[in-house]
């Protein structure tokens, strides 16, 4: 087999620092392209997870003994997402969070829809809601504190 010639490769090399030159470009623009880290959106979303969670685990007795502390929840999880809502270039944050307070959906939302529809919850469905609940919460905290600061 023949060895390629000088200018052949050439035309391969070429490309090449063109898609590393593409890639670098992408890559400076991504960063550009979520907002930076915010300690209060951190914090916001740490009580959130921990009222959560506590709260769910309250549900074992009647849904209307907590109704005060569920609504304090919800609106804490309104305030928290309006917060981030307001932020510049917070795009996946705000799904997150919208994800985590849809009533319809299997997370905050849906268990505290479940929890005043049934009553009570049984224990063992609230500890497998609670790893759930625990990770989305984590999903969001994580991309907070891996933002740049």
């Amino acid at each position: 087999m023949a060895e390629p010639s000088r200018s052949q490769l050439a035309g391969k090399v070429v490309p090449l620092r063109n898609l590393i030159a593409i890639a670098v470009c992408l890559v400076v623009a991504a960063c550009s392209l979520i907002a930076p880290y915010d300690r209060a959106a951190y914090e916001h979303a740490t009580n959130a997870k921990v009222d959560a969670l506590a709260l769910m685990s309250k549900a074992t007795s009647s849904y209307r003994e907590h109704e005060k502390e569920v609504e304090a929840l919800v609106r804490q999880l309104d305030k928290a997402y309006e917060y981030d809502r307001g932020r510049q270039l917070n795009k996946i944050t705000i799904a997150q969070w919208d994800i985590l307070r849809d009533p319809n959906r299997d997370l905050v939302g849906g268990f505290l829809k479940m929890w005043k529809a049934k009553g009570t919850l049984n224990a063992t469905f609230i500890a497998e809601k609670k790893k759930q609940v625990g990770d989305a919460f984590d999903q969001i905290i994580q991309l907070e504190s891996g933002k740049l600061k």
